[in-house]
């Protein structure tokens, strides 16, 4: 969207600015490309909770129902259909259907020593970075997505785990009445030991074709491939992006793109103490103009991120605190806000509902949750709007359980619609 279209109509309330965002192609209400209309998440007891947004999407039309199934989603990935009905899900061990069951050849994904003690014990989930997996619809084929995910391997002398590859499976919904079949599995885009874990995916220039992004660990460099009408190309690499002074860096970090028009990336994790900002060339997947912004008060805990759909606010999470920084600001870190501090809630009276991941939904809202046992998401019900005014409401939609694995990630799929 157009960044003017957006300064000139801040002074709307809040239904119209929605209306604005409609009608530009950003959501989409009831027409096509509802990919990210069916959330699941897990609590301890391994049900499933199944965090649906209804058409029309207002607040009023989200709705959380519980499934029995003996699956945990800690890292995870899910994709429906473009009438927002689920499809099939992951949570690293498996690939299943919509029926909640693995779904034909969906077993034995990402194969090594990891899934083989993690995935066949009472856990039943694949520890990996929590953004390592995205399902891509495939630009040329309805029927068809694309599973993105990373591997893990681990070494016992010394005790040392890591990303060994990136990998990706296709699956077809013309087999078994709907519910589909892995058709490709586990086939290697890049066999490289230090890559950090988290996959960042944002549209071509075309808005047909898909960029999917992937950092190098320990050092300022990145990988990104294309999912066109081909196939998938690359790997395309970009050497020495970033600050090059120092090789402090952590795996397991968020990597996000705009939603508004793709052409802003940021890095976040809670171990470094800021975020860094680059400028993103959908058509050549090039990054430039890189910032490193200072976070306040950021821990070594837990932590998040997400734009607003507008593209010009950005929130990060720090575990304890929340705030907002407005990336078209000229002085970023002087545009820092601070939304929101811990305010002593603890689910069923035990678990603090601290503030880590976040994602926006199909509903103009950012959803936040944190790595401990939390009863009730947070939610942001006005991100496009500056300061306070964003309206930010602690352990806000209650769950039917405790939720205690992270949030899914989702790419904007209705960008340039």
């Amino acid at each position: 969207m157009n960044r003017n279209i957006i300064q000139t109509k801040e002074r709307l309330k809040r239904p119209f600015l929605c209306f604005l965002f409609i009608v530009n192609g950003l959501w989409l209400q009831g027409q096509q490309y509802r990919y990210d209309y069916t959330w699941l998440m897990s609590d301890y007891t391994r049900n499933i909770m199944v965090m649906t947004f209804h058409k029309p999407v207002d607040s009023n039309n989200v709705r959380i129902d519980s499934v029995k199934k003996e699956l945990r989603l800690n890292s995870s990935a899910m994709i429906s259909n473009s009438a927002g009905e689920l499809v099939a899900y992951s949570n690293g061990c498996f690939i299943n259907h919509r029926g909640y069951d693995v779904m034909e050849n969906g077993g034995g994904i990402n194969p090594g020593n990891i899934r083989m003690e993690s995935c066949t014990t009472d856990y039943n989930y694949y520890p990996t970075a929590e953004q390592s997996m995205v399902f891509i619809p495939d630009p040329m084929d309805v029927m068809r997505y694309y599973l993105i995910h990373n591997s893990a391997v681990i070494q016992y002398n010394p005790l040392k785990a890591w990303v060994d590859a990136l990998r990706y499976s296709i699956i077809d919904m013309r087999y078994n009445n709907g519910k589909g079949k892995v058709v490709e599995k586990n086939k290697i885009l890049l066999g490289d030991s230090t890559l950090s874990g988290e996959v960042a995916v944002v549209k071509h220039a075309n808005n047909k074709s898909y960029w999917v992004v992937t950092k190098k660990a320990l050092e300022n460099s990145y990988y990104s491939f294309v999912l066109n009408d081909t196939g998938i190309t690359g790997p395309y690499i970009q050497k020495g992006v970033g600050d090059t002074s120092t090789i402090v860096d952590f795996p397991n970090a968020t990597c996000l793109f705009s939603p508004n028009d793709g052409k802003k990336f940021i890095r976040y994790s809670a171990y470094q103490d800021g975020f860094n900002i680059f400028d993103f060339d959908r058509s050549t997947g090039q990054l430039s103009n890189y910032r490193r912004i200072p976070v306040t008060d950021s821990l070594v805990l837990d932590g998040g991120a997400c734009f607003s759909p507008s593209g010009r606010f950005l929130y990060v999470g720090t575990y304890w605190d929340l705030y907002q920084y407005d990336l078209e600001s000229t002085d970023i870190k002087g545009s820092e806000v601070h939304i929101a501090h811990y305010d002593g809630y603890r689910s069923k009276g035990i678990f603090r509902a601290m503030i880590g991941r976040m994602q926006w939904g199909p509903d103009c809202k950012i959803y936040v949750n944190c790595r401990s046992s939390m009863d009730a998401l947070h939610v942001i019900h006005r991100p496009n709007e500056k300061g306070i005014a964003c309206d930010f409401r602690p352990h806000d939609l209650k769950l039917p359980q405790l939720h205690g694995g992270t949030l899914p990630y989702f790419p904007n799929y209705r960008l340039g619609l």
